[in-house]
């Protein structure tokens, strides 16, 4: 029987282009690598801070061995990161792009998310020894990256719009957040989900639950940094064994519903702690349904995260749903009505990377 494969001729111009794509894909790839470098050595701080740098100039500023910073400095211009001056043989970084790289309270900053990079490839082996047996990979095993991807990558999108955007379209439980409400927050990771609540509204009390140890003890230091522990109590738990008592104004999960092992238990549980006329927000992947739905941008990084982190982590824990990061409307509306919600309602917010839901208790 002759092979299907050569039956037709082969449409070189395809096997051309994947070529290019995997040597562009790889190449990307090895610049996060880079960029991960300046971002944990402080290098896009010290250049934002000092500006028209020369390799021994940042050797004096920041101690690390010249020659490596010579050859680091002009891989980020060569990549278009930096700028250079050749006259000089001096580096430095643009207002627009230092926004992006070295500023923490701009709503642009996006540098800790390269941390992802080096955390997901740590995982490997684990993962495919989980491809054979079903298993999963633990949270934990992902590490200090991750932490630092999720927690300081969110931050300023948390600091610049939650209280400020996102609320207002619930404007009857900002009305009761303003006289002193109660929030509890479900995953809130390293707290700033939180802290911006607090600050935002001084007279409120917050509940904030992670399953996360590591997680936890950031939130609580960065809370304390933030002048807000007063404000928030915070419990290593996960969402249906946390020691909550309802009922509370308003009960978030933001971008965590997707990782539980058991998202209907959680989720019946944030139902348990709503007030009646309160609210339940969850943020999650603006993503479609299926295959067919997510042949996008946001489609294809939600696979490429379901495969290597949200879909093993969930699968550490016996009978889990699976879920994984391509979680669209209608699979979130189905474990919304199975965990006793009476509707769901997807707010008005612009948003490059999350939809908002608002489930009535």
């Amino acid at each position: 029987m002759p092979d299907q494969r050569t039956a037709t001729a082969i449409d070189e111009s395809k096997v051309e282009a994947l070529g290019e794509r995997i040597l562009d894909e790889v190449n990307a790839g090895m610049s996060c690598l880079n960029l991960y470098v300046g971002h944990r050595l402080g290098l896009f701080r010290a250049l934002r801070e000092t500006g028209d740098v020369t390799p021994a100039d940042l050797t004096r500023i920041t101690g690390y061995d010249e020659r490596y910073l010579r050859e680091w400095l002009e891989c980020m211009a060569a990549n278009g990161y930096l700028d250079h001056r050749p006259e000089t043989a001096s580096f430095s970084l643009s207002d627009e792009h230092a926004a992006v790289l070295a500023d923490d309270e701009h709503p642009g900053y996006a540098s800790p998310l390269v941390c992802w990079i080096p955390s997901l490839a740590s995982i490997l082996p684990e993962l495919l020894d989980a491809f054979g047996s079903g298993g999963g990979v633990p949270y934990e095993a992902y590490g200090e990256d991750t932490l630092e991807a999720v927690g300081a990558g969110n931050k300023a999108m948390f600091m610049n719009e939650y209280a400020t955007t996102w609320l207002p379209t619930m404007p009857d439980v900002e009305s009761r957040l303003k006289a002193g409400g109660r929030v509890a927050d479900i995953g809130c990771g390293v707290g700033w989900s939180s802290i911006c609540l607090a600050q935002a509204f001084p007279d409120i009390a917050i509940d904030a639950v992670d399953l996360d140890q590591e997680s936890i003890s950031k939130a609580r230091n960065n809370a304390k940094a933030s002048g807000v522990h007063d404000l928030i109590t915070f419990h290593t738990a996960d969402a249906e064994e946390a020691p909550l008592e309802g009922p509370y104004d308003l009960v978030t999960a933001f971008e965590c519903i997707h990782d539980m092992a058991h998202p209907v238990a959680a989720l019946e549980r944030m139902r348990e702690l709503a007030a009646e006329d309160g609210a339940a927000l969850v943020a999650d992947e603006a993503v479609g349904d299926g295959v067919e739905e997510n042949r996008h941008f946001m489609g294809r990084i939600c696979y490429n995260f379901s495969v290597l982190h949200c879909l093993p982590q969930a699968r550490v824990f016996p009978e889990s749903a699976a879920t994984g990061t391509v979680m669209g409307p209608r699979k979130l509306e189905a474990y919304a009505r199975d965990a006793g919600f009476r509707r769901m309602e997807i707010l008005p917010i612009e948003h490059p990377i999350w939809r908002f839901y608002r489930l009535f208790p």
